[in-house]
């Protein structure tokens, strides 16, 4: 050999396919000049596992953002479960001027805030159960609504015959469910204010 000439594993006849080979993305021939070079996997391995990695968790990430900012709104606190009940009755009105009247009374359940509870009549004239003169601001044990149609309750329809129903619904955000529906047991002696 010559001076300033470098010796190559590789035969003149294969160097314009190791040439090609190089420049197309092929494997490029091993040391000896023979052959691929052999290749690990051993550089993919933690590369592949750490993409995967990486991509479950920005996908549990981005599920678990959408479920916490998506029902958010939907969260609201459930109606009240409350037993109510028409306690006393007076057709005759005595002890309220002689105007019939009905007590609605809180029997078991959840307290509530009064001013989500209201009484409806069938005219769908309504009423805060907080606003009736009796009843206080909250629906719990011991608490009650006078009802006749007259007073603090003149919103709603005069107590005029048996069988006539009030409602009692819960509001809040937007919702209205219903809770439980009274209504007069007989027919009242007088009727008006």
């Amino acid at each position: 050999m010559s001076e300033g000439t470098v010796s190559s594993p590789i035969n003149p006849s294969d160097r314009e396919a190791y040439v090609s080979s190089v420049i197309i993305g092929a494997e490029p021939l091993g040391p000896d000049g023979t052959g691929p070079r052999a290749v690990t996997d051993r550089a993919l391995s933690p590369l592949i596992g750490v993409t995967i990695l990486v991509g479950i968790v920005v996908l549990l990430g981005v599920v678990v953002g959408s479920l916490a900012l998506g029902f958010d709104n939907q969260l609201t606190q459930p109606a009240p479960q409350v037993a109510l009940d028409v306690t006393e009755y007076s057709a005759d009105g005595s002890g309220n001027s002689g105007r019939p009247y009905l007590e609605i009374h809180h029997r078991a359940g959840d307290i509530a805030d009064g001013t989500d509870v209201f009484i409806r009549d069938g005219s769908g004239n309504e009423i805060a159960w907080s606003d009736v003169w009796t009843a206080g601001s909250t629906v719990g044990p011991g608490s009650y609504a006078h009802l006749d149609g007259c007073g603090s309750d003149g919103a709603l329809d005069v107590i005029s015959t048996e069988g006539q129903t009030y409602s009692i619904v819960f509001r809040q955000d937007g919702r209205t469910v219903h809770i439980d529906d009274v209504s007069v047991p007989a027919p009242p002696q007088n009727v008006g204010c």
